[in-house]
């Protein structure tokens, strides 16, 4: 082991290229990479402190030292196979009307209150089910009804249960709870009081069906109304699920920070502002970043705006071409009963890193919406050559991180330790300032005037000038004695 652990790591270092990373001191900053144990690779993940200090957009200017100061072998970062693959399904099972308990034993999950005569299949699923209240609960029974979904088939994790009813209804508001089972005799509550609605105002129809499961698993699923509003007609449920191929790194969000509001609009979707009222909110990040997912919160309880959300990637850039569309919604925010029902996140259109981002509306808004941004960093994997500490270091307008034959090591580490081994993850500590920001400015050093070059150029025209003038004059001689010979003659 210890062999092939040496030979991975010599690989790296005899195929390293001489256009190494410049020295450690020319950059901005650095920050200590904490990493537990031994080991002869590690990765890192990039923070939002390590974003803003990089000057170039594929992350060039980000390398890793030792203890000397000297660069290792680093490169950007992805696991093998790690392009995430996303499967979504919506599936419709097997579903039965139970009668609803009362109020008081609804939420029971002693199963006491509702008494189940159950047939199943050879394959294990139901086929019929009888439900009875027993006679003190079917007294005060509710005339709707719940509905009991077979799982027992499914075995992805469940993102949410989708509820649909007749397109001919009115505005709808109604609350949910959803309990699992896997016996259908001891049940667990998934959600309490889950909203699902279909409101209409000024033009704008805003639907919300799904209730989220976070990933749970079960057999069974019960779904009770537990608020008093009219029974929907034609209620139906299915199963979301989503699984992936592989798990990236974690997704982070930020709340950005609003920078003040503006009258005039960058966006042609609702046409141009008057300039009276406030239509837009300006955000801005701690750092340029990748995003992916937004999350908007409008201030206003029982407020609905139809808004887009935008980017630009050139901080300073006033042209309102430089501003990107990241995402169009229909924001609410209602309040029902004691708690506040709001936009559910939305993945952003893809673009560059971006620290500067807007709201505009088609109505005005009084208040900055709360405008969370999720992305997922970028890691480095680095090995351990030379002697620890290791610090990253970042910012830097000349100096570029070399490149260096990673995955063949990684590829002859994984031969020993499995194909499925990573790098441990180590985590970056405080930062500390080697140039500073001077580091990431771009120096312009003119060159000195060359005086003996200049000489050596002013005396040479001046000879080739002395040499012409002597050879013309010795022509115009030449020519001279040939006509005084032909007047003699």
């Amino acid at each position: 082991m210890s062999r092939l652990i040496s030979s991975a790591i010599l690989l790296s270092a005899l195929c390293r290229i001489a256009a190494a990373a410049a020295a450690a001191d020319d950059y901005a900053y650095a920050w200590p990479i904490q990493a537990q144990g031994s080991g002869s690779a590690w990765q890192v993940e990039l923070t939002p402190e390590v974003y803003a200090a990089v000057t170039t957009a594929d992350l060039r200017d980000v390398a890793i030292v030792n203890a000397a100061g000297e660069a290792v072998p680093a490169a950007a970062f992805r696991a093998p196979g790690a392009k995430v693959t996303t499967h979504e399904e919506l599936l419709s099972l097997p579903t039965f009307v139970l009668p609803r308990a009362p109020a008081s034993t609804a939420g029971s999950t002693s199963g006491d209150a509702l008494r189940l005569q159950i047939e199943r299949g050879a394959d294990g699923k139901l086929r019929r089910i009888d439900a009875d209240l027993g006679a003190a609960a079917a007294a005060g029974a509710d005339a709707r009804h719940d509905l009991l979904l077979d799982a027992s088939g499914v075995h992805a994790p469940f993102a949410a249960v989708r509820l649909d009813w007749a397109e001919g209804a009115p505005d709808v508001s109604a609350q949910f709870g959803v309990d699992a089972s896997d016996d259908l005799q001891t049940w667990r509550v998934l959600a309490t009081r889950a909203t699902v609605l279909r409101l209409t105002q000024s033009g704008n129809r805003l639907d919300r069906h799904d209730i989220a499961l976070n990933n749970a698993s079960a057999a069974y699923l019960r779904l009770r109304r537990v608020d008093a509003g009219p029974e929907l007609p034609g209620l139906s449920a299915r199963l979301r699920t989503v699984t992936s191929s592989i798990a990236g790194p974690s997704r982070q969000w930020l709340d950005a920070t609003p920078t003040g509001p503006d009258k005039h609009r960058v966006d042609p979707s609702f046409g141009r502002a008057d300039g009276s009222q406030i239509v837009a909110w300006s955000y801005q990040l701690p750092a340029p970043l990748a995003i992916d997912t937004v999350r908007l919160e409008l201030a206003d309880d029982n407020s609905l705006a139809r808004v887009v959300v935008l980017s630009r990637r050139r901080p300073g850039d006033d042209d309102p071409a430089a501003w990107m569309q990241r995402a169009s919604l229909v924001a609410f925010r209602l309040r029902q009963d004691d708690g506040v029902i709001g936009n559910d996140e939305l993945p952003a259109a893809t673009a560059g890193r971006s620290r500067d981002w807007r709201i505009e509306s088609a109505t005005p808004l009084e208040h900055a919406p709360k405008l969370s941004l999720g992305y997922q960093p970028d890691r480095f994997v680095f090995l351990a050559q030379g002697d620890a500490p290791y610090r990253l270091v970042a910012g830097s307008a000349a100096a570029r991180r070399g490149d260096y034959p990673v995955d063949a090591a990684l590829a002859s580490l994984r031969a020993g330790h499995g194909g499925d081994w990573q790098p441990p993850l180590a985590a970056l500590g405080a930062r500390a300032t080697l140039k500073g920001d001077s580091a990431r400015v771009a120096v312009v050093v003119e060159k000195p005037r060359d005086w003996k070059s200049w000489l050596l150029w002013v005396v040479l025209v001046g000879a080739a000038a002395l040499i012409g003038g002597m050879a013309l004059s010795l022509l115009k001689a030449g020519r001279g004695e040939k006509g005084d010979g032909r007047g003699e003659s």
